[in-house]
This record gives structure tokens, C-alpha cells and sequence, in this order.
């Protein structure tokens, strides 16, 4: 992801994946995980891929071509994709995988926003801030873009709680809504996304925002050479859908604006 990167969080998937299928040549092959909005896992999600997941299912059938998903940890799904065992990645940054093949602009926009409880005074100013916390949580492995926070947060000092494990953004809402913690850090679109699905979105406040802004790509293996194809589709495609209003109707179906809109 990603929004920091993700790092963690094992997910099953299928010994096929280290094989390349000429069986299947038709049909793409996409590393997923979970950083919903951008990228759902259905299990978790009511059925839904995410907006690049629905984004990408849209443009290739334009062109007769179909996308499976393949549930993988992020960094695992990276590997795969550099590796060309898997056909590309539905959410990534340019800066962490500068070799592989993008479309021809950004699929989206994240930025790290600080969440706090609203009855809570404390505001994230910068990193003077960040010490009077009583603590902040964040997801262990997540890269959350901002130098001057991931500074801070990699010192792991005594007010930082790294979440492990299974569903750390949902373990972490809960300990902040019961007052155990003071702010958690992450991805706004995704942090709105899942407070909204727990029914939960009137208790938390926006309580600070970092300076960086970094561009979300759908992204294909530098091995392939279909990748270039792949890659002009979606952007051809995605021209078409913001054109016509499918693309607005897609965003819709998760609450979210386009990333071009001003």
C-alpha cells in the first residue's frame, strides 16, 4: 500500500502463483491486499476489490481481457510482480517500485492524516507534537511517507505502538475510541473508509495533517512484455470512464471523490 507500504499481514494464496500459466495469457494476474479503499480483500469487504480492483476489472474487459486476484502480503505480491510470476499490482507508489510498468498518470492520491477522538484537545503540529502524545499508533512496516514523522516513528520511542497481526487498523480504532491511545497515523481515504464500515465515524476527528502528498499507481511487471499494452489500456480506459460518468459512479460505491477532481 504503502500509505504506506505494507509489510505485514500474510495472506493464503496459491502455490500457482510461482508459475507463469500460458494457460491463462489472457487473463491478468493482480497482487491484492488490504488497504481499502484503494485495494479490498471481498472476504473482508462485502464482496468488494476496491476502486482500482473495480477500476482495472472495467478497462481490460473494454479490451477482452479479464483479471484474477491473487491475495499475497504486499511485499510478497511486489516480489512476484518484479519477478514476473504475477502480471501486476493494484495499488503501489512509483518510489518503491521504480522498475515496474505504469500507466500513463496516478490512480489515485494518499496523503498520512493524524486521528484522534473528539473530545481530545491534542493536534498533531509537527514533531514537537508528536512527543506530547500520550501515544499514537501505527501499523509495524507501514512507510507513512512524511520524513519528518517516519523520523519520529522509527525511533519507536515509549509513546509509539507498532500494531502486528491480523485487522491492525480495526485493533487499533478500538483501542483509540476506548481512550487507550491518543492518535493513530494513516492513509485519510482508508481510515474514513474502515471508522465508516464499524459504524463508528462519530466518534473520530481529523486531528492533524502531514506535509507529503504521494501519487497511488495500479502498476505491471517490468518482466512482461504485455505490461505496456496493460499499462496504455488502463489509461486509455480510465480517460474514457472520468469522460463518460462511470468513473464517478465507480468512486461512488466507496464514498470517495476522483483524485483529479478540485
Amino acid at each position: 500500500m504503502k500509505g504506506l507500504k505494507k509489510s505485514i499481514g500474510i495472506i493464503v494464496f496459491s502455490l500457482s502463483i510461482l508459475f507463469p500459466l500460458n494457460l491463462f495469457s489472457d487473463t491478468l494476474r493482480i497482487a491484492t491486499d488490504e488497504w481499502c479503499p484503494y485495494d479490498c480483500l471481498p472476504g473482508q469487504n462485502d464482496g468488494k476489490v476496491g476502486y482500482l480492483g473495480d477500476l482495472l476489472v472495467e478497462t481490460m474487459k473494454a479490451r477482452g481481457h479479464k483479471v484474477e486476484f491473487v491475495e499475497v502480503s504486499y511485499t510478497r505480491g511486489l516480489e512476484l510482480v518484479r519477478e514476473g510470476k504475477l502480471d501486476g499490482t493494484m495499488a503501489c507508489f512509483r518510489e518503491e517500485a521504480p522498475d515496474f510498468v505504469f500507466p500513463d498518470f496516478s490512480l489515485g492520491k494518499s496523503n498520512s492524516t493524524f486521528f484522534s477522538l473528539k473530545s481530545s484537545s491534542w493536534k498533531y503540529t509537527g514533531v514537537e507534537s508528536l512527543k506530547q502524545a500520550k501515544m499514537i499508533g501505527m501499523i509495524d512496516g507501514y512507510d507513512y511517507v512524511d520524513p519528518t514523522v517516519m523520523a519520529y516513528l522509527n525511533k519507536r520511542p515509549n509513546n509509539v505502538l507498532a500494531m502486528k497481526g491480523e485487522k491492525p487498523l480495526e485493533r487499533l480504532l478500538e483501542m483509540l475510541i476506548s481512550g487507550r491511545i491518543t492518535t493513530i497515523i494513516e492513509d485519510k481515504s482508508v481510515l474514513e473508509y474502515k471508522i465508516n464500515q464499524m459504524g463508528k465515524a462519530d466518534l473520530i476527528k481529523i486531528s492533524g495533517v502531514t506535509d507529503v502528498v504521494i501519487d497511488v499507481f495500479a502498476s505491471f511487471s517490468p518482466k512482461k512484455e504485455s505490461s505496456k499494452k496493460y499499462a496504455k489500456i488502463l489509461s486509455e480506459e480510465t480517460i474514457k470512464m472520468r469522460k463518460d460518468g462511470r468513473l464517478k459512479a465507480l468512486l461512488d460505491k466507496y464514498g470517495i471523490k476522483d483524485w483529479q477532481s478540485k
